[in-house]
């Protein structure tokens, strides 16, 4: 049975509508050699040189519910590492930037592949094993499941989606980063209705995902909820394998129809970990029903912000919950400003 958590933390009978990270580097200067360039074709399948390369996350097997604490690391997110939460200032491209430029679509099909400082100004696709995509700004999606085949063992770490100069909201649906065995690092989204997309669970190639240190900001163009339902969501998960979502700031306050920011459904999920995220928007900003979740612990949801409450859950697959709390919230700052009552009790 679903527990809906309403502002007082208490049920309510209102109806409702990624193992450890890969270890993060620091963000480093950019090289002498980082200069502009523009690739002409567009969308030209590029075999760039490998560098070393990205193991595969863990195996995707179903967790089982656990009171053990998670292993993994929170709080790693350099300036925007615990007690704060990720900003629109620590995560995406680092100040400098100085890109590659590539105008339309760029497909990277040799193993081992690393770009990095590029600019892409359609999307990413991903055809070979364990590619390494940093420091790079997108104004499509980044997507590793090709012709029913994922592409594992994808790193992307200091990467944004985000809309072209001078648009300022998108009627562009599709995620920006997905969908199976990868890692997000310090990745931002802003302004895109939908942000990171977990599925394809038992697809070849398919594992675990982690989202870690990362930020977004969804939003829906004025109007669009009126003539459509794009139901967006700030993580969701469709038939998709265990996901790490550790130390993350999801805010949708400003989609008016939204499902939420992070979103699990009964739905063929294996479930995963949700630590230490800031949360805020949604009809409910966590909505946890489908798999099994060792750990649910150390989130946040700012108050007021949800519009049925913070959180759906089936407590029945949750191991270990605790210390999730409504707070108010400084966006700018990425701190908190006070904690003002803890989200119910799945323990």
């Amino acid at each position: 049975m679903n527990s809906y958590f309403g502002d007082k933390g208490t049920p309510t009978s209102l109806d409702a509508r990624d193992t450890a990270a890969l270890a993060p580097s620091a963000q480093q200067p950019l090289g002498a050699g980082a200069s502009a360039s523009v690739l002409p074709s567009a969308s030209a399948s590029v075999p760039l040189s490998p560098s070393a390369s990205v193991s595969a996350p863990a195996s995707s097997a179903t967790p089982k519910a656990t009171t053990k604490k998670s292993t993994t690391s929170a709080g790693s997110g350099g300036r925007c590492g615990l007690p704060k939460y990720p900003t629109k200032a620590c995560t995406g491209v680092p100040s400098g930037w100085k890109p590659k430029t590539t105008v339309g679509d760029l497909t990277i099909t040799k193993s081992g592949t690393v770009i990095s400082d590029y600019l892409v100004t359609g999307s990413i696709a991903v055809k070979a094993a364990n590619v390494q995509i940093r420091r790079t700004r997108v104004y499509g999606t980044i997507d590793n499941y090709i012709s029913d085949k994922v592409y594992g063992g994808l790193l992307i770490a200091d990467t944004e989606v985000v809309n072209p100069p001078g648009q300022e909201f998108s009627d562009n649906s599709q995620y920006a980063f997905g969908v199976a065995n990868y890692t997000c690092l310090r990745c931002k989204v802003v302004n895109r209705m939908e942000g990171w997309r977990v599925g394809a669970e038992g697809v070849t190639g398919s594992g675990t995902v982690t989202i870690k240190d990362s930020f977004a900001q969804l939003a829906i163009p004025p109007g669009l909820c009126q003539t459509g339902d794009p139901h967006g969501d700030g993580i969701q998960s469709y038939g998709g394998p265990t996901v790490n979502i550790v130390h993350n700031t999801i805010d949708q306050r400003l989609d008016d129809c939204p499902t939420a920011p992070i979103f699990i459904p009964d739905q063929g999920n294996a479930g995963g970990t949700v630590e230490d995220n800031l949360l805020a928007g949604g009809g409910y900003s966590m909505r946890l029903t489908g798999g099994s979740f060792p750990v649910v612990t150390g989130n946040k949801v700012v108050e007021n912000t949800p519009g049925y409450g913070p959180a759906e859950v089936d407590c029945s697959k949750v191991g270990d919950w605790g210390d999730n709390a409504m707070v108010t919230f400084n966006f700018d700052t990425g701190a908190i400003i006070k904690e003002k009552k803890k989200i119910g009790d799945c323990g």
